[in-house]
């Protein structure tokens, strides 16, 4: 009887070891279980920070260069524009440059974000600077060509007003004459119209008042045209060469200097002619500055 007691006693303390071991297993596999589950959580929520952080890197570059892009497309225009693209350039450069040492250092992504949307900040703040420097450059450029429209209106009066003026300061001649005369000695002449027989040509003319003139010595030149085209001259008697107003070259029997004064004066110019002269047709051309101011024809029988 007593043995039987101490056998259940035995029994009741093996279940009692059994019973213990069975729950320490069981704490020990939730224990396990839970370490195993929070590692594997931690797994899970650092593999899905990095590809987060992935993503905002892969973005930062996307926005970078789309912000690079937007802003290289304004370069060239102008010295102001281009510095002012140089300082949005270096502070996109150095947020950038922010961003991905945090993004290095594994920072909390909300915090790379906000950094990124001062990024864009810093964007759009440059943006509205060129916006507004452009605008004040088309305003300016605006305004130059209606100054330079202005301005070439201006010449255009000035230029039409100063050929005005060119055509009103030109001296004009008058009733321009030809006497040929024959010597009858004594310092007396008579008309004649035998070419044989002339001695002196005497060409006159009249310069008509022009108030608008400058005033001050002015060069008279006669031409005279003999019947086979050549000009009549003589070196002994001042016969030469002058330019005409197309800067051309052309002999002149004589020639004088006037002075000026804008009022009306009467020119004569009397050619002693030594040798005989031919039958025909002759052509007296009058020259002022070297400009043709008329001509007389008259014919030796």
């Amino acid at each position: 009887m007593a043995e039987n007691q101490e056998n259940n006693g035995n029994n009741r303390i093996i279940v009692y070891v059994l019973g213990f071991l069975l729950l320490l297993s069981v704490i020990g596999n939730i224990y396990f279980y839970t370490r195993t589950t929070s590692a594997e959580n931690v797994i899970v929520t650092r593999e899905a920070q990095v590809d987060s952080l992935n993503d905002v890197k892969k973005t930062l570059e996307d926005d970078f260069n789309a912000m690079t892009f937007e802003l290289d497309q304004f370069k060239g225009k102008n010295i102001q524009l281009d510095s002012l693209l140089e300082r949005a350039n270096g502070d996109i450069e150095k947020q950038k440059a922010k961003i991905e040492r945090l993004i290095k250092e594994n920072k909390d992504i909300p915090l790379i974000r906000r950094q990124m949307e001062e990024l864009k900040m810093i964007r759009d703040q440059y943006r509205t600077q060129i916006d507004q420097l452009i605008k004040e450059n088309k305003e300016l450029k605006f305004e130059n060509v209606n100054l330079t429209q202005e301005v070439d209106n201006l010449n255009k009066t000035t230029k039409d007003l100063s050929a005005k003026v060119e055509i009103a300061s030109e001296l004009r001649t008058e009733a321009i004459t030809v006497k040929t005369l024959r010597d009858k000695g004594k310092g007396k002449f008579e008309e004649t119209e035998k070419a044989k027989r002339v001695g002196r040509i005497s060409t006159t003319f009249t310069i008509s008042e022009n108030k608008v003139a400058k005033p001050g010595q002015r060069e008279a030149v006669l031409r005279i045209l003999k019947p086979d085209g050549y000009v009549l001259t003589d070196p002994n008697n001042g016969s030469g060469n002058f330019s005409k107003d197309d800067g051309r070259s052309a002999e002149f029997t004589i020639r004088k200097t006037l002075e000026y004064n804008n009022t009306r004066s009467e020119v004569v110019f009397d050619w002693n002619q030594a040798e005989e002269l031919k039958a025909g047709l002759y052509i007296s051309e009058v020259y002022l500055d070297g400009k043709l101011m008329g001509n007389y024809k008259f014919t030796l029988k």
